[in-house]
């Protein structure tokens, strides 16, 4: 049997994944509801779409453009992403988990390890179980306690995401990007969910509180919030143990994120199809990881500590590169989650972002 901690999108189609290919899995998650507390802002560009046709009812919004915003520049450019209702979206997994066979409890909070045996407390009846298994998967997160019992937590950063829903009105075909010195270390974001909310939030290392205040007032005027949706953004380490024996991990728990934007639900559901053929065929699973994925985010990894290093002054002068007409047809064509061919073509039809690279060193 293979037990997978953690029902969130890594975990649930990890899940969905062996059992159609017809292993025994049991996924355990330990809140009462799939997809609760939400914790992310919910955008994915369409490159989720290659993973499996998504449920209208999961959908909030299509967006259509990005307005991206530096100290004294502002620019906007064409794009093709989804606004999803993250609680459902999670749902629709597991669900697609459990129509192909896999076993889901709720309620059961990973406790510990016992040789081939994890320890799981049944929170509703008040009773641990120890339940045999042959093989382990933490997909619970950036706090993964499959991964600290492991031995296996050590070398990762995360970014303290903190986001919440306000009432604003604002174009529902675009969202907003926010770059410069008021949001340190990452960025700020408004992502329309309906005709008059938003989810508006920052990722940083310190003193969130205190920028989200700032971006809070700045942008709406007002201090109300509807209600919270925070949460840690892992960063993306290369040299992050993700398998030890019969133990993996996957998605946050494995920080498997694109450290640029912080997203981690298409690289980890990459990562669950990598791990399913690893585990079907008797291959290692770091290795694959790093042969199919490792490029990608290392690239992603590289240019959020390129950037880290900008001034105000470095980023109006990017989006003023960014904002011709060549540019952001290669914006169009290409999406984040290709960076690899987006850079090369980026850097193909326009040179001076060579210019930039003095900061990588």
């Amino acid at each position: 049997m293979i037990s997978i901690i953690g029902a969130g999108p890594a975990g649930s189609y990890l899940a969905y994944l062996l059992a159609r290919n017809g292993k025994e899995v049991a996924l355990f998650e330990e809140h009462n509801t799939v997809g609760s507390p939400v914790q992310c802002t919910g955008i994915v560009t369409h490159s989720i779409e290659k993973f499996f046709r998504l449920k209208q009812e999961v959908i909030a919004k299509r967006l259509s453009k990005v307005i991206v915003v530096s100290k004294s520049n502002r620019i906007e450019a064409n794009v093709d992403e989804i606004v999803m209702w993250r609680d459902l979206f999670d749902r629709l997994v597991a669900g697609m988990a459990q129509d192909e066979g896999a076993k889901l409890f709720l309620s059961h909070k990973f406790v510990g390890l016992n040789g081939n045996s994890i320890k799981v407390k049944d929170q509703k009846r008040n009773k641990v179980k120890e339940i045999k298994t042959d093989l382990i998967v933490g997909a619970d997160g950036p706090y993964s306690a499959v991964a600290k019992a492991a031995g296996m937590d050590s070398g990762s950063r995360n970014y303290i995401g903190m986001q919440a829903k306000v009432r604003l009105k604002m174009d529902t075909s675009s969202f907003e990007t926010y770059f410069g010195s008021d949001f340190p270390d990452f960025f700020g974001w408004c992502v329309p969910e309906s005709e008059d909310t938003v989810r508006l939030g920052i990722g940083c290392f310190e003193n969130a509180q205190e920028h989200f205040n700032r971006f809070l007032k700045s942008r709406t005027g007002k201090k109300e919030v509807l209600c919270w949706e925070s949460g840690l953004i892992p960063v993306y380490n290369p040299k992050k143990a993700i398998q030890k024996n019969n133990i993996y991990l996957i998605g946050d728990a494995a920080a498997q994120t694109k450290a640029t934007t912080g997203g981690g639900i298409i690289p980890s559901l990459k990562a669950a199809q990598t791990l399913c053929d690893c585990i079907a065929n008797g291959k290692d699973y770091s290795k694959e990881f790093k042969r199919k994925s490792g490029r990608e985010l290392l690239l992603h990894f590289r240019i959020r500590n390129t950037l880290n290093k900008f001034s105000d002054t470095d980023y109006d002068r990017l989006l003023s590169l960014m904002d011709q007409e060549k540019v952001r047809n290669i914006l169009k064509k290409y999406d984040r989650d290709t960076p690899i061919p987006l850079v090369a073509n980026l850097l193909l039809k326009e040179p001076r972002f060579l210019l930039f690279s003095k900061f990588a060193f």
